[in-house]
């Protein structure tokens, strides 16, 4: 009976003893994950490349470029609070605060309130009144530090621990001032706030070098190779004459489109085949567009090979996840923004005040008249069965942007018929 040699496996894992698959001789066993740490500098020089800085910029110009409105309030506050949004730059502001969010993995917004305090004392948001938001300032990460010392209660934070109380602002001129944390409003990407670059730092790089390595080839694809008699030699001895004889050669190619050389040299060009490059390069380009969880269409601006493939399905995915993005992460912030710029023209929090997105998706011309007749048809039906009034369809055609004319005025008016209808 033959002696067993002791294998260590990993637990759970298929083995192969045959192959050694996955025992302590596999050597694709021993490969580890590290964790990698990339400072400010490099990621300033990532963000130099085109392809970084359209995998930050993109997605941010995404959410904020169809728009969104507002339900809930009547049309003249709606247009109010949107020439306040347009007065503290609004959009731009957010616009540089998500780049720098995703680039650094958080940043945040100063609120320029004119309540006669300073900026270490807390700010009561439920009270601002009229006029007191006078601006919204952009603030990078390595211009606030928190001050450790204290810390808000729980019940302040949603139960999010470790919340400093204060921070100290760095502004231009190396001035240091104390701030509280109700007079700042934090963007952070994820709960790790790291920059959106580091998970993909290393596909970058990859994707990067293949592209550098291509185009050096460039320079390499046709080599002229001339067998020199007694050339070690020669460099030994009359290095500049050497050197002098071949510029002449090289110069002489140039003008007259040929090589002349001693019979006993022997010349040879030599070609590099590009086959299977371009198929490399396409491949490292995918996994790239996946990892930043962008389409190939979208980051590169052409579709993949494949039969049939204009590239809709991976719009479609990415335009969900873009809306995804703005429930979860700009929705939130721009509630309290809106209550902030309510406030701030009203004296008053907004009571059913709701935020919606613009579609990100624009339907061709033939589906949205399909939309819209089947919209049509079903909206007759319930009006025929009383489920709905004229002035609920009419609201609500002007809730999805169909009529943009539909005012309160005219809505009123139709309620007013289906409560006191003619004879």
């Amino acid at each position: 009976m033959t002696e067993q040699t002791q294998v260590d496996v990993n637990d759970g894992a298929y083995v192969n003893f045959v192959s050694n698959l996955n025992t302590d001789r596999d050597k694709a066993s021993h490969g580890t994950f590290q964790k990698i740490t990339v400072d400010d500098q490099q990621i300033d020089a990532v963000y130099q490349d085109w392809l970084a800085k359209k995998i930050i910029n993109r997605p941010v110009q995404d959410m904020l470029r169809a728009g969104w409105y507002f339900n809930g309030i009547d049309e003249d506050k709606s247009l109010q609070l949107q020439a306040e949004i347009e007065r503290l730059k609004l959009v731009e502001r957010l616009y540089q605060a998500l780049i720098l969010m995703r680039k650094y993995g958080k940043s945040y917004l100063l609120l320029g309130v004119a309540d006669g305090q300073s900026l270490d004392q807390p700010l009561d948001r439920n009270a601002l009144r009229r006029g007191q938001l006078q601006f919204i300032t952009v603030l990078k990460h390595n211009q606030i530090k928190p001050l450790t010392q204290e810390y808000l209660p729980l019940e302040m934070t949603a139960g999010e621990p470790f919340q400093a109380v204060y921070f100290e602002y760095k502004q231009g001129n190396y001035t240091r001032i104390k701030v509280h944390a109700s007079r700042l409003i934090k963007l952070a990407n994820g709960d790790e706030e790291e920059s959106a670059l580091l998970p993909i730092y290393y596909t970058l790089r990859n994707f990067a070098s293949t592209n550098a390595g291509a185009a050096s080839l460039v320079h390499e694809a046709k080599i002229d190779v001339i067998k020199f008699p007694g050339l070690m030699d020669a460099i030994k001895t009359r290095a500049k004459d050497v050197l002098d004889r071949f510029g002449a050669a090289a110069l002489m190619k140039s003008i007259n489109g040929m090589l002349v050389i001693d019979a006993q040299e022997d010349y040879q060009s030599k070609s590099y085949s590009f086959g299977g490059l371009p198929d490399l390069m396409r491949e490292f380009a995918q996994q790239t567009a996946g990892a930043a969880d962008m389409p190939y269409t979208i980051l590169f601006g052409q579709t993949t090979s494949g039969l049939n493939n204009s590239g809709e399905f991976d719009l479609r995915a990415y335009y969900d996840r873009v809306n995804t993005e703005q429930h979860w992460l700009l929705k939130p912030l721009l509630n309290t923004l809106m209550t902030l710029l309510y406030r701030n023209l009203y004296g008053e929090s907004p009571k059913n005040i709701g935020i919606l997105f613009n579609s990100l998706w624009q339907m061709d011309v033939k589906t949205r008249s399909e939309v819209e007749k089947n919209n049509t048809e079903r909206d007759i039906k319930y009006l025929e069965l009383g489920i709905v009034t004229e002035a609920q369809v009419a609201k609500q055609l002007r809730e999805d942007r169909v009529y943009d004319f539909i005012d309160d005025d005219h809505i009123e008016a139709l309620g007013l018929i289906n409560e006191n209808p003619p004879n």
